[in-house]
């Protein structure tokens, strides 16, 4: 079974070790045994924290990615029980499923795009689309993978700007660089060796340490070298 997803991750931290933005988008195809992804594509750019329309992008990044790779199903990064999206319904959001306001009120407003695109993969693939969220073992290991391009991307920033920015991960993930490459490792349960590793620019140092204010979450100090 091949299961496409796609998950965005990673933030430069303000002085307050708070996140300003999203760093990195990474589709990737997965099958047995769903450890380390058959195919990946990064569109990574910089998105607000209150950009509706990033779960909107992330589904026409499967899309992109289904032109040219199969795969049986689309695992989307909500949480709504796995069910198609194609199946919701207006009143599914406001008496069935367990959501708060602030979520009921995102996702009727981008519910008609994602069911457009969804439509569209239907027609075009005979592929259903599952809000199954980060449920999906899928979901989680595209989430690394963003993790990891977002770091490359903030290692990139320091050598433009000489300046030392902080970089804050998803939860339960741990940062190391070794030999030109960043390896973003998953502390999930049940996710030993569970790991994304992409190639970095070499002359940044890299200082871990736990977010002070966030339990869970690693902070990434990231400073030229000398």
């Amino acid at each position: 079974m091949r299961i496409a997803t796609v998950d965005s991750a990673c933030s430069v931290l303000d002085e307050n070790l708070m996140p300003t933005n999203i760093m990195a988008t990474v589709g990737i195809i997965v099958d047995h045994p769903y450890k380390q992804p058959a195919y990946i594509q990064n569109k990574s750019k910089d998105y607000s924290l209150t950009d509706y329309a990033l779960l909107v992008n992330e589904l026409k990044i499967c899309e992109e990615m289904l032109a040219t790779q199969k795969a049986d199903y689309v695992h989307l990064d909500m949480s709504l029980g796995g069910i198609d999206i194609l199946d919701i319904k207006e009143e599914d959001l406001l008496y069935k499923m367990p959501l708060s306001d602030k979520g009921r009120t995102i996702i009727r407003l981008i519910l008609p795009d994602l069911q457009s695109i969804a439509k569209s993969i239907k027609e075009k693939y005979d592929i259903p689309v599952l809000a199954i969220g980060k449920k999906s073992h899928p979901v989680r290991l595209a989430e690394l993978y963003a993790a990891a391009y977002g770091m490359s991307r903030a290692i990139d920033k320091v050598k433009e700007s000489h300046q030392t920015i902080f970089v804050g991960l998803p939860v339960r993930m741990t940062a190391t660089i070794t030999d030109g490459n960043v390896k973003i490792e998953s502390q999930e349960p049940m996710e030993d060796n569970l790991c994304a590793e992409v190639p970095v620019a070499e002359g940044v140092s890299i200082e871990a340490f736990y977010n002070p204010i966030v339990r869970g979450f690693q902070t990434v100090k990231l400073t030229l070298e000398a």
